[in-house]
């Protein structure tokens, strides 16, 4: 099952928000998407498999 993460950041954040979904999610992240607002601040949607399987 897939899992989808919301964390809000400033453009100078962004790639410690990339960097740590990395290390955190690993081989499990399957997307990235990153949305900027009109005041400059930027939604980042990370996509990752969850660790439990559903039965």
């Amino acid at each position: 099952m897939e899992l989808t993460v919301k964390k809000k950041a400033f453009l100078e954040n962004l790639p410690a928000v990339v960097e740590e979904a990395v290390k955190e999610y690993g081989p499990r992240l399957r997307k990235i998407v990153i949305e900027e607002d009109a005041k400059g601040c930027y939604t980042v949607w990370i996509t990752h498999e969850s660790e439990r399987q559903a039965f």
